[in-house]
């Protein structure tokens, strides 16, 4: 309930759930006997509460094989599906890719992949491909959404080829660094003439943005980055496609906001 009045009241069109996984385990995702209640949410999110999108997020593109596609096949009625499949994968944080690191203990090894960055993104290639085909053969008008962190020029042409939108991570403390946090990354964009849907992702975490946010609307975060971008480089703006801003999330504001003020608008 809380949640969908944070919806009602912020203006809030997509949702992106995590950590299905665990729900996974308890109530199996593409058992229609079984996964009723999440299909009951994601009807009364779009029906309801004004939702436009619901994005399942994973790991890996076996768990969109094995749990979110399934689940998807299963549910017969459009506003009960899944619209979009989320990678969350970090193949850019080098360390958890080396001996030792998640990644590499909990996927590369498994794929017998090397463990090193090239691997991991290798794997986070071939998981982008894999839920792509997925969702093109399902005739299911599924979009393949990435969140993305570092990347170089090479990198970004080769993921623009398998996403139909990236969530591109923009973790800082206050709004006004937050074009130069990620100017370098729209450039390389830029320079492959990419037409990819693009979404700033600001977080509500205590070392991120969140103390900002306890003081200021989304929407002055918002046009502070616009704001920055079109004094430092306008261009980007008219070449790239911009389509609004991610915020993580909800269980970070509704923490800090009950504290310090309403979760809702007045």
């Amino acid at each position: 309930k809380e949640l969908f009045e944070f919806v009602n009241n912020n203006n809030i069109e997509e949702l992106i759930l995590y950590d299905l996984n665990k729900v996974n385990r308890r109530f199996p995702l593409g058992d229609s006997t079984k996964n009723s209640l999440l299909a009951k949410f994601i009807a009364s999110a779009k029906t309801d509460h004004g939702i436009k999108s619901v994005s399942a997020s994973g790991e890996t593109s076996n768990f969109f094989i094995e749990a979110i596609h399934p689940y998807n096949l299963s549910r017969s009625k459009p506003e009960e599906r899944f619209d979009v499949y989320n990678l969350e994968y970090e193949y850019w944080n080098k360390k958890e890719s080396l001996n030792g690191g998640y990644y590499c203990e909990t996927y590369l090894k498994n794929a017998q992949l090397a463990c090193s960055r090239k691997s991991s993104f290798n794997y986070y290639i071939n998981s982008l491909s894999v839920m792509k085909d997925l969702a093109d053969d399902a005739n299911l008008d599924i979009k393949i959404e990435a969140y993305i962190g570092k990347f170089t020029r090479d990198e970004a042409n080769q993921i623009s080829k398998h996403v139909d939108m990236l969530l591109l991570h923009d973790y800082v403390k206050d709004p006004k660094y937050s074009y130069l946090y990620v100017k370098d990354r729209l450039n390389h964009l830029d320079a492959i003439h990419s037409h990819i849907e693009i979404s700033i992702l600001f977080s509500e975490e205590n070392n991120f943005m969140g103390q900002w946010l306890r003081n200021h609307e989304f929407e002055e975060a918002e046009r502070v980055f616009f704001s920055e971008l079109e004094k430092k480089r306008i261009t980007l703006e008219e070449h790239l496609n911009f389509q609004g801003f991610t915020y993580y999330n909800y269980s970070f504001f509704k923490k800090n906001f009950g504290k310090k003020r309403s979760l809702y608008k007045n």
